[in-house]
């Protein structure tokens, strides 16, 4: 995991939001190797190895080895089953709308496969759970071992994209990830939760976008 990438990333026990403390083990060119990460909070610890966050804590599922589900899809195109990454990283980019270079985007499972093309294409940060074999980190793709939730700061993501190998407990993380307005890409066989806007939908994924901030509009005082 590139070091800068770090920065990015929260412990994901329900608690005040705070920066996780790192201890290396092995760096090579900015490039963190091994490491423990360290919550100041609750003092939960995640360890890094050969690259990858994991933040599973012994919870056995959805490890970086669990089989991604299919993204085949007809939402404005179909997306093949035995996808090409390139093309992948286009779909994703459409139905999360990135279009804010520097943002950070949270690409879950298959959809994981798409990370370096579209941080190239996009000039974005993408933090990869759950990767296929073959995803490759790099100083803006970060691979991370998750279970049933996205370890990021509330609100600090543009969109997040995950697939049918996640369990519902994900999509109520992601709905805290990203910010107002930002997009989900997320299974059919999770029904989409209450207070999204529902954009599409397919007999495999829908889109839906978060709830945009209010602002309460004072007249000024004479």
């Amino acid at each position: 995991m590139f070091i800068e990438l770090i920065d990015l990333l929260r412990c994901p026990v329900a608690h005040e939001d705070s920066w996780l403390v790192a201890s290396f083990q092995k760096v090579s060119n900015r490039f963190v190797e091994e490491a423990t990460l360290g919550c100041p909070v609750c003092s939960a610890q995640y360890p890094i190895t050969d690259g990858i966050a994991d933040f599973r804590g012994g919870a056995g599922a959805n490890g970086p080895d669990a089989q991604p589900a299919d993204v085949t899809s007809d939402l404005g195109q179909h997306v093949p089953s035995a996808y090409d990454p390139d093309e992948l990283a286009t779909r994703a980019g459409a139905f999360l709308s990135v279009t804010e270079p520097g943002a950070t985007i949270v690409l879950g499972g298959s959809w994981a496969g798409a990370a370096e093309p579209l941080s190239d294409m996009a000039d974005v940060k993408v933090l990869a759970l759950n990767a296929p074999k073959g995803v490759r980190e790099s100083s803006t793709v970060a691979l991370i071992a998750v279970a049933a939730d996205v370890p990021v700061a509330p609100g600090s993501c543009l969109g997040v994209a995950i697939d049918a190998s996640f369990n519902a407990e994900i999509v109520a993380s992601a709905i805290r990830a990203v910010r107002p307005g930002g997009r989900i890409v997320g299974p059919a066989a999770i029904e989409p939760p209450a207070g999204l806007s529902v954009l599409a939908r397919d007999a495999a994924y829908w889109i839906a976008e978060t709830p945009q901030q209010v602002v309460t509009l004072r007249r000024a005082s004479r």
